[in-house]
């Protein structure tokens, strides 16, 4: 019995044996290759190369940001972490103690080398310390803004480890589905969660990031390279290696419309599901992404893609890579050197100063300069600036100097009263609905008359202004007499009359017959009250119907929107853009930032007859030829004729007496300064009672009485006491419309003085770069009248 029992046990311990020995011999022999390639799966780190981000070029090629070589201070990963790691401590402190040239550890006892490891650990963590201290003050950052780059950078390496994770997930459940075997309990806990997860940071994986330096101060500068690397052995990780930075070869130029980079944030992780499987792609904490400007238009094309390349641990060879994608270059409609010389005319803008010579100021405001042809913008200028290649350093003093709001991009951003620059519009859409004749007069005297009614209110501008001073302010006696033509009286004036002399009582009787909702509306079809569309950030404005309106006042919110005054507000690119649907004869098309690398231009959809502008990038308005050609007339009398108030814009010591410009100025009543409180220590806001910020009003600039403090912010009239923006729209040359332009001074006073030197600038520089030509005879008689 006993033998049988031992026959059995020795048979089903051989059985076992012999079943060790087919799997020894299917894993060593037949097998052999696949668990080779398994286990040196499981030795690959994947390393990443950072690609370069793409040029943004201005329309003639030239760079305006570019990725420029630089050093960055970098740090390894295991000294970044908080506390360092301790293995990471132990044999940094080794190999100081190793490269002691005494040889004193090498030589020492047992129990002294102990101590000898104990006193040096003690050091490289006093040293590591110390070295989080020297960056932030070489850096000119607090020690909380180093320790947010370092949480940064702990939370990059850690979504690429949870990120490796989970592929290796992926390929085990694909492998597992292929053998048909039931869904491990692992798998269900990704797929459903519950409450006995386990802890992912627990699984010992390793990615190279791990093992790497990462960027904390980046294109450091000679001085902070000779300050870190002089000592760098003091500093426990640190390396100084080659880099690339963002760099703007002009500065301050464009800065608003150009944009900056900055670190991704949460939500921009959140929002990147369109690259959450393609590693190359997908966005890390710490990566710079488009934050505003063309610069975030433009993020997808402009950001490249990574390389990579995998190693064997132990190995120096690569054994597989992929090479990175420099990021495309972008092409835009901007004219660097056009934009340069508008810009530098606000910081000479000229001024009519009463009883005193004409003198010139530095002045805040935008222009805007677009292509009649295409709408391409030309120009896109908001001053004052800012250099962007110092943005992160001076970002604290921009933000905070509430005075002049130097990151503001007025040219989109600003709206505010257009003024007189309303005026065409309203001309055109009165005849356009049947409510004004081609030729009809309506008489100025001076005053408001509704229904024989006569309003204080709404008077014209020659009542308030010369009121007292001349026998009588009605049918426009001043500059030159008003003279009636088409069967009109002297003071009858038509819609071109009108134009010519600003006069506010025939739009805001157009304002009346119109009505507030139907005047609104077409302002909308002439671009106010919504973005344009070009594509960086950019107000809506402000139509009267954007509040509600009072139904025994309506009527009068109609009067003042017709000489954009009250319940209207516009921006610079908007206005731009209406002084271009007028050049063109009533085509609205969206303004662009963007042109084609080549220097072809983009072509424009087809016209859609009747559609609003939100639906196409260009749309006819209907506008009756007739009414578009006393618009044009209009608008030429207003620079060209002795009556004109927009005469300041041409003057005979320039090539631009040669052109003739159609345009219309205008004059917004301004409200008083103010500007927030802050403490002149801690430059924090001074709160009141109920934590609301607290403000003080600032005194106007004058001749005789400047205000240091912001010399820009100027009184007009004889008193200096009237607060007025100027504005200045209009397009050249007149008969055959080329460019199309729209200047905003703050504080400037009237229309045709301050705002006019800068249009007049803008257009000199466009005949200097042939984008405004003067046509010869025989031209102008070919040209459309």
């Amino acid at each position: 019995m006993f033998e049988r029992r031992l026959k059995i046990f020795l048979l089903l311990l051989g059985a076992m044996v012999a079943g060790l020995l087919a799997r020894g011999a299917q894993v060593q022999i037949v097998q052999r290759e696949y668990w080779r390639q398994q286990a040196m799966e499981a030795m690959k780190r994947a390393h990443f190369v950072e690609t370069s981000r793409g040029r943004i070029l201005d329309f003639m090629g030239r760079p305006l940001a570019e990725d420029q070589p630089c050093i960055d201070a970098c740090v390894e990963y295991r000294a970044i972490q908080n506390p360092p790691d301790e293995e990471w401590v132990k044999l940094t402190a080794l190999r100081r103690l190793h490269a002691r040239i005494d040889g004193a550890y090498v030589n020492a006892g047992k129990t002294q080398r102990k101590q000898m490891l104990h006193d040096e650990l003690d050091r490289v963590r006093v040293d590591v310390k110390q070295m989080w201290e020297t960056l932030a003050r070489i850096s000119s950052k607090s020690p909380e803004e180093i320790d947010a780059a370092r949480d940064a950078i702990t939370r990059r390496v850690e979504m690429r480890r949870r990120y490796v994770w989970y592929h290796n997930f992926q390929r085990a459940a694909a492998r597992q589905a292929a053998s048909h075997e039931e869904v491990a309990a692992w798998k269900r806990w990704v797929i459903e969660g519950g409450t006995n997860m386990p802890d992912v940071d627990k699984f010992q994986i390793t990615v190279a990031e791990q093992l790497e330096p990462h960027v904390v101060l980046p294109a450091v500068s000679n001085e902070t390279q000779n300050e870190l690397g002089k000592d760098i052995d003091r500093y426990p990780g640190l390396v100084l290696r080659p880099g690339t930075h963002r760099f703007y070869p002009y500065h301050d130029v464009a800065c608003h419309l150009l944009g900056q980079l900055a670190k991704v944030d949460r939500q921009d992780l959140d929002k990147d599901e369109k690259n959450e499987k393609d590693e190359l792609r997908q966005y890390l904490p710490n990566d710079q992404i488009g934050r505003s400007g063309v610069e975030s238009l433009c993020e997808p094309a402009l950001r490249g893609t990574r390389g990579r390349y995998e190693k064997v641990m132990g190995d120096e060879r690569i054994v597989s890579s992929q090479e990175p994608v420099v990021g495309q270059d972008v092409r835009l409609t901007i004219d660097v050197e056009l934009q340069q010389q508008v810009q530098a005319a606000f910081e000479s803008a000229i001024l009519r100063v009463p009883h005193k010579p004409t003198e010139t100021a530095v002045l805040h405001g935008a222009a805007v300069l677009i292509d009649v042809k295409t709408d391409e913008v030309r120009a896109l200028v908001s001053y004052p600036t800012y250099d962007n290649n110092e943005f992160e350093e001076q970002y604290a003093k921009l933000h905070d100097d509430d005075l002049n709001q130097p990151l503001m991009n007025r040219a989109t951003m600003s709206q505010l009263e257009p003024g007189s620059t309303v005026k065409p519009m309203v001309g055109l859409a009165a005849i356009a609905s049947g409510v004004l004749g081609i030729d009809e007069g309506i008489e100025c005297t001076g005053f408001l008359i509704i229904g024989g009614k006569t309003y204080r209110t709404g008077r014209c501008w020659v009542a308030s202004r010369y009121e007292g001073q001349i026998p009588s302010v009605a049918h426009h006696p001043i500059p030159i007499p008003h003279q009636g033509h088409d069967g009109n009286a002297d003071g009858f004036l038509t819609f071109s009359d009108a134009l010519e002399r600003s006069c506010n009582i025939f739009f805001e009787n157009c304002g009346e017959r119109l009505g507030v909702y139907p005047l609104s509306e077409w302002f909308y079809r002439f671009g106010l009250g919504r973005p344009t569309g070009i594509g960086i950030a950019e107000a809506r404005g402000l139509l009267p119907t954007y509040r509600p309106l009072p139904a025994s006042v309506r009527h009068r919110f109609g009067w003042f929107a017709a000489i954009g005054q009250g319940h209207v507000a516009a921006t610079p690119i908007q206005m731009a853009n209406v002084a271009a649907t007028i050049a063109r004869d009533g085509i609205w098309m969206r303004p662009t930032l963007l042109a084609p690398l080549s220097a072809e231009s983009s072509a424009r959809p087809a016209t859609r007859p009747g559609a609003l502008p939100d639906s196409s990038d260009r749309v006819d308005l209907h506008l009756p030829p007739e009414a578009m050609k006393a618009a044009h007339d209009g608008m030429f009398r207003v620079v060209n004729s002795a009556a004109g108030t927009g005469t300041g814009l041409v003057n005979g010591e320039t090539r631009l007496e040669a052109v003739k410009v159609a345009g219309k100025t205008g004059t917004a009543q301004a409200s008083r300064l103010r500007v927030r409180k802050r403490d002149e220590n801690t430059g924090r806001l001074v709160l009141d009672a109920h934590g609301k910020p607290t403000y003080t009003f600032l005194e106007p600039s004058t001749p005789d009485n400047p205000n240091l403090k912001a010399l820009w912010y100027r009184g007009a009239g004889n008193e200096g006491k009237d607060l007025n923006h100027a504005w200045y729209i209009g397009f050249a040359p007149a008969d055959h419309p080329q460019v199309a332009f729209a200047v905003m001074v703050e504080y400037g006073g009237s229309g045709g003085v301050a705002a006019a030197s800068v249009a007049r600038e803008a257009l000199e520089g466009c005949l200097m770069r042939n984008y405004l030509t003067i046509a010869t005879s025989v031209e102008k008689q070919r040209a459309p009248q």
